[in-house]
């Protein structure tokens, strides 16, 4: 396992070169978003809540998503809006992304305050994800019938967390 050194404490990660990582964070903390971030873990979030691989996917940077979820990003954190890394790549056609999150494991029923990935493809006019997505997401809902049910609630108990948070303020 590799360490990093971005604050006091060593960094460690999952596989990938220290440099590969170390040129990622540090670019990711040039961004305003991601400005004064604790690195410390790979999974810090941004102001909006995202972490570093939706801001990478935006960059259509492949070897930097890959990296990254090398290190153990969470592939599937929900973001500003809900938004996991693959509604950002839908979002932006990007297909090898897609792909890439997709093998490694990305939720492609994952819900943003109303739309699953497919839904942000289809939007955009992205009709070649859209093409990759349907019968991946047939074959899984033969597997498990209620899996936009559990889409839903997944969705419901982040939103509760969110309000329950606000509250507490």
């Amino acid at each position: 396992m590799a360490a990093i050194f971005f604050t006091e404490a060593p960094v460690r990660f999952g596989a990938g070169t220290d440099d590969q990582i170390k040129r990622i964070l540090t670019r990711l903390r040039e961004t305003f978003d991601f400005g004064g971030t604790d690195f410390s873990d790979v999974n810090a979030c941004s102001s909006d809540g995202d972490n570093g691989l939706h801001c990478v996917v935006r960059w259509g940077d492949l070897s930097a998503a890959k990296a990254l979820i090398d290190a153990g990003i969470d592939v599937n954190k929900a973001g500003d809006l809900g938004y996991t890394p693959l509604h950002v790549a839908c979002m932006s056609g990007n297909v090898e992304m897609v792909k890439l999150l997709i093998d490694k494991g990305a939720n492609m029923f994952a819900l943003s305050e109303g739309d699953a990935p497919f839904a942000t493809a289809r939007l955009g006019g992205h009709d070649q994800i859209c093409d990759l997505l349907a019968p991946l997401m047939k074959e899984a809902q033969s597997l498990d019938p209620k899996i936009w049910i559990r889409a839903r609630i997944a969705q419901l108990r982040r939103e509760i967390t969110y309000l329950e948070e606000k509250l507490a303020r």
